[in-house]
């Protein structure tokens, strides 16, 4: 079954190995080398790389890349290219490729050194944390009802506890821990990054229902080098958002929002 798995999880790479080239295998005169094992080694995710790491794990390993040579030569010779159905995955897996890559490219400001790093200093502001709870429910008169009785002293994490339909901060008093701008659903961030702590809002809409947000307790944003990587990611995605932006800018698109619209 894990073999399976395997040729199911081997991906496209954008990054290639670095382990010397020495043949592993060759099917029909077609080297398989130490390099390409290596690099699906590193594309497994990091438990399972642990787990495949070992000398049963990369003759299994080596296996699927035989099996995936075979089917491919095997497809070159009965010409699948040829194939209406087989060109047009191709055409999109190169397009999926070329996108990434890019992605990769712009996120990362074409790998200019201390880009990111200048980005974010410009951007510190964006990037400060608070700490907020919620309370979730699903008419706008049931929030403001509740927000009446957190004014008249009603402990707000006894208020989650009984009231919010949020199954997983709920139970936490509502509390939805530290978070950037960019890490939380867009209705709420804007109000949370707004309100002085301790104050709680007027009822927020979102698609999930009305929430009353409290801010509990806010920090400045962290030195760029004591960043964790899920901020850098958010860096990372401001920066790529920004040059999506230049890009739709500098380009000529147009979007037909009745037909839009009458879409079902």
């Amino acid at each position: 079954m894990r073999f399976w798995i395997l040729i199911g999880a081997v991906a496209i790479s954008l990054v290639g190995g670095t382990a010397l080239a020495e043949e592993l295998a060759v099917v029909n005169g077609k080297a398989i080398t130490t390099e390409a094992l290596m690099q699906k080694l590193d594309e497994l995710p990091p438990n399972t790389k642990e787990l495949m790491n070992t000398e049963e794990g990369r003759r299994e390993i080596l296996d699927v890349l035989i099996a995936r040579e075979l089917l491919y030569q095997e497809a070159v010779k009965r010409q699948m290219e040829k194939e209406k159905e087989t060109q047009a995955k191709m055409a999109e897996a190169r397009r999926t490729v070329l996108v990434e890559a890019m992605m990769i490219r712009l996120s990362t400001q074409n790998g200019a050194g201390d880009a990111l790093k200048k980005y974010y200093e410009s951007h510190r502001d964006e990037f400060r944390e608070v700490r907020a709870s919620h309370i979730l429910v699903e008419k706008e008169e049931d929030a403001r009802r509740l927000k009446e009785q957190l004014n008249s002293g009603v402990d707000f994490a006894d208020m989650a506890r009984k009231a919010s339909k949020d199954g997983r901060s709920g139970p936490a008093g509502g509390d939805l821990g530290f978070f950037t701008k960019g890490r939380m659903i867009p209705g709420i961030a804007a109000v949370a990054f707004r309100l002085p702590i301790n104050q709680i809002s007027e009822p927020v809409k979102t698609p999930y229902g009305y929430h009353l947000v409290k801010v509990t307790d806010a920090r400045e944003a962290k030195r760029f080098e004591e960043l964790p990587t899920t901020v850098l990611d958010d860096v990372k995605r401001a920066v790529l958002q920004e040059a999506i932006e230049a890009l739709r800018t500098s380009s000529k698109v147009t979007v037909n929002t009745e037909r839009l619209k009458r879409m079902r």
